[in-house]
């Protein structure tokens, strides 16, 4: 029997498609409103959204404009809404219907913290965005990004008027080494320079240094403001009016600011939230704990804080920000470890401060950490002292504030307390919306389980729990009290960081994560393509096993992940052969999908450019490129497609899946080269559970890409299927409906094969002669180490011989 399909795509995410405009969270899984499970990929939408509009910004140009920031719009970022139809469908086309939609703090709050400086302008913009998608089938969440605080500490986000209320001077970071701003940096030559300690070295520098900027003054004061402002500065009050009554009222600069981000993006909330395409939205993107917790005033930790470029320790930063020359560690990209230091590097602000020096404009009139005795500069001995070792690390107030001196830890402290506080404010009007959190990038979240799940312990399981947070071994040691929210989705990011900072992939790779860990480097280390999907498959099953161990059974899909297209030397710009990015992205689709994950792949920007790729950071992952002539992907054969055109990788990126599962997705495999797609499943609940024609229908997006002009076999071992090439749809009713029994499918292009695909590349000639070299140089070094160890305890042996015999 021929199954009658439905009058949808099967990559359609709109209510028609899943019964309602919303989705549930049940264990794992995202449920539609037939208790479907619902496996969501997508893109980021855009990296372009990070800068403003009008006037246009890209982070390579200055223009004296960039410091008006309060008069800028985000209106037309990603695109224009003349342009979204043709962007939303190529999407939809791809099988990609989920956006993570970029929109920083400063899009809506660039004029002032009040509500009523809220841009609602771009409010209505992002509104009519959000219907169009839902027109297309693609549903849309909100991400609240951030990159390095702000545009103005070097990343993207916060208002410029954020830096003025804790009292700093956003002119001053150049002259200060504040931040690395790539507008501003682009005014002078940047890329090398001579040593700034006249020693004759050269000085690589640019964009690729922006994620120290976590570590630098600027960025690392303002998150700790934000997060911790109440205890750590609790000298810095700031005044507003009460948001009822209109009173004046004075509060601390946590509040301040936490309060104005949640009235920005809670209004956005009450505005999008009942949009059919809303399904949630992200809490912030990539948080950081600033200082919270500091590690040490002197340094850096190595393994988790990317030393690269000028990197002065936090007592050097404060120096450094109240006006006094330091002699800073400058950093450069090394093999095997990511950088190695190369010498010191004076910097001389002249006396300049970051500081804002007139309270009245904002801030104490000087450094807010020497003004809680954090630190102080020794004029006796020209250098800055540590007055509060554990100023960071324990409660500092005095007790006559409400210093307790307990241990401060971010995410018991900080985190959790802000999830649940955005959580209440976006479901304000909205109770249905989804809440995706992530951890600080590359770490495992602490334990965190469902509150339902606490709430059932005995006060001995309990006081089992908080002993086992505290001593676990692979996140955070700490007991979060905070009730985790309902619907709550794991959303953290994955990418290779090794590929991702030394621009480059040949014939092996790096599990950063075990080797960020104290894994033994060899054993990090995997060679040629296959060694390549072991590794990233490892890392992503990593992910899921520890989410599973701190959050219990959640869904997990990974925000951001993705390839960096400028690699080897932006060959490929040249060539048009993308093989090895092609590589790097099939390996991580496929592991994605092996490890059941959903994902939103980094990123979609129609604003790509070969010169400049995304515009921001001379980043470019976006897998649409809007230059034409050799810089297009030669392995595209629907370039001609407007729908297509521009695309890179998307061999790697588009493959068949099931979109919705009547039942539990067990696993999912494609074989581009045998254009053969398996998966299997099995029945969940009883039959009869759900009532609705589509509650026992699979549905399998089936791509052009890939089957276009192709006849199709399918096998399936229970019910009936049909299927529908020109909505790329396959659908399926499975026929036994006894609880826990499994269903396979297996989908065959039948006409002959594409020629092997370049995913499959096994290593090379010169490629195994590369390996030869290090495999014998190593086998040299295990020798002579060797040999070595030998001679010493030959030298030993006869040195205690000798004493034997003059004892003797």
């Amino acid at each position: 029997m021929v199954l009658e399909p439905p009058a949808h795509a099967a990559a359609s995410l709109s209510a028609a498609a899943l019964g309602d405009a919303s989705l549930r969270v049940h264990g794992r899984h995202l449920l539609d409103a037939h208790g479907r499970v619902v496996q969501l990929r997508g893109f980021n939408v855009s990296g372009g959204a990070k800068q403003p509009a009008h006037p246009h910004t890209l982070s390579h140009e200055y223009a004296p404009a960039f410091w008006e920031h309060e008069s800028v719009s985000f209106v037309g970022r990603p695109f224009p809404l003349a342009d979204a139809p043709l962007h939303l469908a190529r999407l939809a086309e791809w099988g990609h219907p989920l956006i993570r939609l970029l929109v920083t703090w400063e899009a809506l709050a660039h004029a002032g913290p009040r509500t009523a400086d809220i841009d609602l302008e771009y409010v209505e913009y992002l509104e009519r965005l959000l219907e169009l998608c839902d027109e297309h089938g693609l549903k849309v969440v909100v991400c609240a990004h951030q990159d390095v605080w702000s545009r103005f500490s070097g990343g993207s986000g916060a208002p410029g008027w954020t830096f003025a209320t804790a009292g700093l001077d956003i002119s001053a970071f150049k002259d200060t080494g504040a931040a690395y701003v790539h507008s501003v940096a682009s005014q002078e030559v940047e890329k090398i320079q001579p040593s700034r300690a006249g020693k004759g070295r050269e000085e690589p520098s640019g964009p690729f240094v922006w994620p120290s900027g976590y570590q630098k003054l600027a960025a690392s004061s303002m998150a700790t403001l934000f997060w911790a402002g109440s205890m750590l500065a609790w000298k810095l009050r700031v005044t507003r009016q009460h948001p009822e009554t209109g009173d004046k009222e004075e509060v601390s600069i946590q509040e301040f600011l936490q309060d104005a981000y949640l009235d920005a993006f809670g209004l956005l909330a009450d505005r999008l939230g009942g949009k059919a395409a809303c399904v949630g939205f992200d809490v912030m993107n990539e948080p950081h704990r600033g200082l919270i917790g500091l590690h040490g005033w002197h340094g850096w930790k190595y393994e988790t804080d990317l030393h690269v470029g000028h990197y002065p320790s936090l007592l050097q930063s404060l120096a450094l920000g109240t006006g006094h020359a330091q002699e800073v560690p400058f950093y450069v990209k090394s093999f095997p470890f990511p950088t190695r230091k190369t010498h010191a590097s004076l910097i001389d602000p002249k006396g300049r401060s970051a500081w804002l020096s007139d309270a009245r404009k904002g801030g104490l009139g000087g450094c807010v950490w020497a003004a809680h005795g954090a630190w102080a500069w020794d004029k006796d001995r020209s250098s800055p002292v540590v007055l509060q070792e554990n100023f960071f690390h324990r409660d500092p107030r005095p007790p006559a504030q409400g210093g307790t001196g307990e241990e401060i830890e971010w995410y018991r402290h900080c985190w959790a307390p802000f999830v649940d506080k955005f959580t209440r404010r976006m479901r304000k009007r909205h109770p249905h919306l989804l809440v995706f959190a992530e951890p600080i990038p590359n770490e495992f979240h602490p334990p965190w389980p469902a509150a339902e799940a606490i709430d059932s312990f005995s006060d001995e399981e309990k006081r089992a729990f908080e002993e086992a947070s505290r001593s676990q071994a692979y996140a955070t040691q700490t007991h979060i009290e905070t009730k985790r929210p309902e619907h709550f989705v794991y959303a953290p990011h994955f990418y290779d960081l090794n590929v991702l900072f030394q621009k480059s992939y040949s014939w092996y790779s790096v599990n950063v994560q075990g080797a960020s860990r104290g894994m033994f480097i060899l054993r990090a280390l995997y060679f040629g393509v296959e060694g390549l999907r072991k590794n990233y498959l490892l890392q992503l099953r990593n992910i899921v096993s520890n989410a599973q161990l701190s959050l219990g059974d959640v869904p997990v899909l990974i925000g951001e992940v993705g390839v960096p297209f400028d690699i080897n030397n932006r060959k490929a710009f040249l060539t048009g052969n993308y093989e090895k990015q092609a590589q790097l992205m099939f390996a991580l689709v496929e592991a994605m999908e092996k490890n059941g994950l959903g994902y939103t792949l980094w990123n979609y920007n129609p604003d790509n450019t070969v010169e400049h790729g995304d515009n921001w950071l001379s980043e470019d992952f976006s897998v649409n490129c809007s230059s034409d002539a050799e810089a297009l992907d030669t392995q595209n054969h629907l370039q001609d497609d407007k729908l297509y055109h521009g695309g890179r990788c998307l061999d790697a990126i588009i493959r068949p899946y099931a979109v919705k599962v009547a039942g539990v997705p067990l696993s999912s495999e494609w074989d581009p080269q045998q254009l053969m797609f398996k998966m299997r499943w099995k029945n969940a609940g009883e039959p009869g559970e759900k009532e609705t024609e589509l509650a026992r229908i699979t549905e399998v997006y089936m791509p052009r890409f890939w089957f276009e002009n192709q006849d199709v076999s399918v096998m399936l071992t229970d019910g009936e299927w049909t299927y529908d090439s020109a909505r790329q749809s396959l659908f399926i009713q499975h026929a036994d409906l006894r609880l826990n029994v499994a269903h396979v499918l297996i989908v065959r292009g039948m006409n002959p094969p594409p020629p092997p695909g370049r995913w499959y590349n096994r290593l090379g000639f010169a490629d195994w002669l590369v390996l030869g070299i290090v495999a014998a140089a190593m086998w040299l070094v295990l020798l002579g180490t060797l040999w070595l160890i030998s001679s010493e305890i030959e030298k030993t042996t006869e040195r205690r011989r000798f004493w034997e015999h003059q004892e003797l």
